[in-house]
Order: structure tokens, then C-alpha cells, then sequence
């Protein structure tokens, strides 16, 4: 438990003094939510015992060697390094952006709120796609270019394209968590910072960031997740992490033992992932000093900064949503141009909305006891519950399956 007590030592906001109040006693856990809660986790961890039984075939020596050779271990430190980078990103562009469009008179902020969040809408395979015919070789850029003498652009594969594409299309994550935040900060606290002598600069670092920490602890676990489990984009961007290996080596090989044993190495880095989070956010809680609702906070002048501000939010959509659309665009106009005709496909388009609709449906359904289990009732099982449900959206690997010429 955290306070603030600015009459005394100024402003400090992350300090780990309990408040002093005598603590309730423990509740027991009610049975059916604890039990519906159980069920959840127990099916989200059928994917990984699954794994271990797989991986046991190999035996102790054998799960060692694999995970210890060289290819393994290249195939470990390239990952954490692409989710390092990605969740690195997406903070520096999510945490400002959210800040932007909340507290700000950034001009069209409300617009700009919107179009900065659909590149969430756009699947990390085709947004690779689109880098790759925009980008890559002989792509549209390049022949836009070279009249003008460029015959090679520097390439877009490997590690450079994989972290472009993932940041662009997963820091709404940040975004959207952290704005939230920011809308329910008490401007009580920053107003006694400044009365106490602290300026702007110094109000964010004490006050404002340490408050946002939650948030942004909690989208950058998503977003790190999103970069462990992702395939169409690093597939597409050539680019061997985890997934990619994992899923050649369950096509190509008649012994699918080496790919449980680095899809169990995928699931060690992302419990990890989880845990750092936990230890990042702590036992981070803010409470205001003042009863009722918290008064709206006031809007941040940001004078001349303002026009750079528009042109960072524009050149950041151009990149993220203008660029893939048009390309998509772009192909589907030549296509008609040189003849093709454009075949609507009802039953697959019918496909993808059932599918998604029963997918959020349940999703929702499973996420509601572990969420109501774990903010009513805490304590050990609940979290333990909380944390098991991100394996599972670790292990969701986001590829296409084609099947018979056609995506599902």
C-alpha cells in the first residue's frame, strides 16, 4: 500500500510504507468462482502439459541437449531481445501519445485517438505483407526511387523489420491501458507538487509516472507477450524467433520431440516475462485524499510543441495505418486494372464473424471469474489463476492456417 503525505516530505509517490490501518481479516475464497476460475486455468494449461509429456519422450538428457545447444540458445536470446525492443517502443510511443490526447490541447485529439488506435485492427501478417511489397526488394518504394538513381533501399528483413512492424501494430496496447490511467488521476496530487515549489518536469517524474506505472507495466506485458507468440510477421520478415522455429520444425520433422522441448523453452521465457511484470508493478496502489468523484484534471497548454506534436501523430499513422492500407489498396486496384475479378467471398467473411464472435464471447465468459476472483478476493490462488490465464495468450501462436488455397 502506497500514500502521499506532501505537508511532510514533499511529493514522493512509489514508497513501500503499509498505510496504518488495522488489515481485515481474511475472507475465504467462495466456492463456485474459485471453482470456475480453476476450471479456466486447468484448460489454459492443457497446451503446456501437453508440451511436457511430449518433451519427456526425449528424457531428462535428451530435453537438456536441446535446450542447450547452440541453435536453442541463439533461438532464446534473439526472442527476448525482439520482445525487449518491441515492449521498449511501444512504452515510447504509447506513454506520450496517451498523455497527448488526454491532457493536452493537442488540436483533434479525439481524432487523433482513433486513428492512432486502429493499427490494432490490422493483423501483424498482413501489416508484414504490406512492409514487404512497400520495402522490401523490388518494391514500390524502390521503383518510385529509381529514377532518381536509388536501385537498392537497405533491407527491411531480419531483426529491423521485425521490430518495425510489431511496435507499429502493438502499441495501441500501451496506448489504450495507459490512457485510461491517465484519465483517472487525481489532479489534487500534481497540484500539491507544484504548490510545493515542484515544476512541471518534476511533477511528472514523481508524481504523474510513478501513478501510471500499473498501466504501463500491464500493456507492456501484453505487448511482450503479442512479440513471444507472434509468427505471420516474423515469418514474413525472415526474422528466426521461437515461433518461427518451432513451426518448421513440427512440419519438417517426423520426430516432433525438438519442437515441445523449445515450445516449453517458450513457455519458461514467457513465465518470466509474467514475473517480471509482477516484481516491476509490485504492490503498487494510489489512493486519493478526498472522498467522491475526482475532479477533471485541467487540459496542458502546449503552446508552440503543439504543431510538432500534430506532425509526430501524423507521420506515426501514415507509418502505421496509412502505409499498409494503401498497399493493400494499391494491389487491389492493379489487380482489377490488369483483369482480375473481385470475388467476394460470403462463407469465409461469414467464417471470420462467427468465429470472432464466439472467440470474444468466450473470452469473456472465461475471463470473468478469474478477474472477479482476483480483484473481489485476493490472495495466492486468485493470482496464481491471473497469471496462469497469460500463458495461454502466450502460446496463441498469430498465424494464418491455409488450407486448400484459402485463409481462415
Amino acid at each position: 500500500m502506497q500514500t502521499m503525505e506532501p505537508a511532510l516530505a514533499g511529493i514522493e509517490v512509489g514508497g513501500d510504507a503499509p498505510l496504518p490501518q488495522s488489515r481485515p481479516g481474511r475472507r475465504r475464497l467462495p466456492v463456485t468462482l474459485t471453482l470456475a476460475a480453476g476450471a479456466v486455468a486447468a484448460v489454459v494449461l492443457l497446451p503446456a502439459a501437453y508440451l511436457v509429456v511430449r518433451g519427456s519422450e526425449a528424457g531428462v538428457g535428451g530435453m537438456v541437449d536441446i535446450a542447450t545447444s547452440s541453435s536453442a540458445l541463439g533461438l532464446l536470446s534473439r526472442s527476448t531481445l525482439l520482445a525487449a525492443c518491441v515492449t521498449a517502443s511501444a512504452l515510447a510511443i504509447g506513454v506520450p501519445l496517451a498523455w497527448l490526447t488526454t491532457r493536452t490541447d493537442l488540436p483533434g485529439r479525439r481524432a487523433w485517438l482513433v486513428l492512432t488506435s486502429l493499427p490494432l485492427a490490422i493483423p501483424s501478417f498482413i501489416g508484414g505483407f504490406a512492409f514487404v511489397s512497400a520495402l522490401g526488394p523490388r518494391g514500390l518504394v524502390q521503383g518510385w526511387l529509381e529514377p532518381l538513381g536509388v536501385d537498392r533501399l537497405p533491407s527491411i528483413y531480419g531483426f529491423p523489420g521485425a521490430w518495425l512492424v510489431l511496435t507499429l501494430f502493438t502499441y495501441p496496447y500501451v496506448l489504450l491501458a495507459v490512457r485510461a490511467a491517465v484519465q483517472g488521476l487525481d489532479p489534487a496530487m500534481e497540484e500539491a507538487s507544484r504548490a510545493l515549489g515542484h515544476g512541471t518536469r518534476a511533477t511528472l517524474w514523481r508524481v504523474v509516472l510513478p501513478q501510471l506505472r500499473p498501466a504501463m507495466t500491464s500493456g507492456g506485458l501484453l505487448v511482450a507477450l503479442y512479440a513471444l507468440s507472434d509468427f505471420g510477421a516474423v515469418s514474413l520478415l525472415r526474422f528466426d524467433s521461437f515461433t518461427r522455429a518451432i513451426f518448421f520444425q513440427y512440419r519438417a520433422s517426423f520426430d516432433r520431440t525438438p519442437a515441445a522441448v523449445l515450445s516449453l523453452m517458450l513457455l519458461v521465457l514467457t513465465v518470466a516475462v509474467i514475473s517480471g511484470e509482477i516484481r516491476m508493478r509490485g504492490r503498487a496502489a494510489y489512493h486519493r485524499g478526498h472522498g467522491g468523484t475526482p475532479r477533471p484534471a485541467p487540459v496542458t497548454a502546449l503552446g508552440w510543441w503543439r504543431w510538432p506534436a500534430v506532425v509526430a501523430c501524423g507521420v506515426l499513422v501514415a507509418v502505421a495505418l496509412v502505409l499498409p492500407m494503401g498497399v493493400v489498396g494499391y494491389w487491389l486496384v492493379r489487380g482489377l486494372t490488369a483483369g482480375e475479378t473481385l470475388t467476394l467471398t460470403w462463407q469465409a467473411a461469414r467464417h471470420s464473424l462467427e468465429a470472432s464472435f464466439l472467440g470474444a464471447l468466450a473470452s469473456v465468459v472465461a475471463a470473468w471469474p478469474v478477474a472477479a476472483l482476483s480483484v473481489r478476493h485476493g490472495g495466492v490462488v486468485s493470482r496464481l489463476f491471473e497469471r496462469v490465464s497469460y500463458v495461454g495468450y502466450a502460446l496463441a501462436s498469430r498465424r494464418p492456417s491455409i488450407r486448400r488455397g484459402r485463409c481462415w
